[in-house]
């Protein structure tokens, strides 16, 4: 079982949505309302709201991910119970609500849509709601002996690990290797870690958007590729720069109109890595670091002025 969860302000609607004929399948249970009614459960709703109109986004809405391997085992009063617990372990003792199943996918889903202002005119805290939403469906799966979201995630993970025992053994080397060379004191800058590990045949390579800007690295060693997040968190592009003393921030940012620096993508490795180095290091733009203010940056506040002056008109 999986839940998310999110505050809004078209309550309206969500209540229509959620007991649109075609859609709902069973009304299965609610809480301080009498009608099942969509427009009179919004009445209901309205006339407590009344006690809090600074709110905004008044009403919650949560969906209720059923497994399809569960399915079949709950019965409506199953189904009932979920509701219920879900609803007091997120703290709506004091909330209206409603919850209803829906048939227009083939994975049963239950959603349930609450008034964010309870009957005592308080108004309910939304700070991480979703996360708390998911972490109470995993201990109320655990409870019922359901099937855990999370969980299955995890058993995918070991799953793919393990039907590649070789890939598996060479990140293995490859972690061994990298961290080896980044505890080594000896290395001032990424360049000379960056050639430690070509030296020992790991390539590393930089990772390009749309816009030919590098946001990342990866490493190439004994026919596999890795992403730096999965040899380690130390090994990401910021992070990388941050342990040797330097920051990516620093870097110029190019205008449209500038002319980018060009990098053939097919040239050799060592092309790559001083590619690499002379797009990222503040020491590739010696001519804008003299201490004047950088081209792009005077470019930048020339175009926030002009739109301050335009707003004043």
């Amino acid at each position: 079982m999986i839940a998310k969860a999110k505050a809004i302000s078209h309550g309206k609607e969500a209540i229509n949505y959620a007991l649109r004929e075609g859609k709902m399948g069973i009304f299965l249970c609610s809480n301080l309302i009498a009608s099942n009614n969509s427009a009179e459960i919004l009445k209901e709703f309205e006339m407590t709201q009344r006690y809090n109109e600074r709110c905004k986004n008044k009403f919650l809405r949560f969906e209720i991910g059923i497994a399809p391997q569960d399915e079949s085992k709950l019965t409506k009063q199953d189904l009932r119970i979920i509701c219920r617990e879900f609803a007091k372990a997120m703290g709506l003792q004091d909330n209206q609500w409603f919850a209803c199943t829906h048939k227009d996918t083939d994975i049963l889903h239950i959603h349930l849509i609450a008034n964010r202002i309870s009957i005592d005119g308080a108004v309910y805290q939304t700070d991480f709601v979703s996360n708390r939403a998911s972490k109470t469906a995993e201990e109320l799966s655990r409870k019922m002996g359901l099937t855990i979201a999370n969980e299955v995630g995890r058993k995918k993970q070991y799953n793919k690990q393990s039907m590649s025992p070789e890939r598996y053994e060479i990140k293995k080397r490859l972690q061994d290797i990298a961290y080896r060379e980044f505890r080594n004191t000896a290395y001032k800058t990424p360049k000379n870690f960056i050639d430690a590990l070509k030296k020992q045949g790991i390539i590393v390579e930089p990772v390009r958007n749309k816009q030919n800007k590098i946001y990342g690295i990866r490493f190439q060693y004994e026919g596999q590729t890795f992403k730096a997040s999965e040899i380690g968190k130390e090994f990401g592009l910021r992070s990388l720069f941050h342990h040797y003393g330097q920051s990516i921030d620093e870097r110029p940012i190019q205008a449209k109109h500038f002319e980018k620096p060009h990098i053939d993508n097919t040239q050799t490795d060592s092309g790559l890595l001083s590619g690499l180095a002379s797009v990222i290091t503040p020491e590739a733009s010696s001519e804008e670091y003299d201490g004047a203010l950088p081209v792009w940056k005077a470019e930048e506040m020339r175009k926030k002025k002009r739109k301050i002056r335009r707003g004043m008109r």
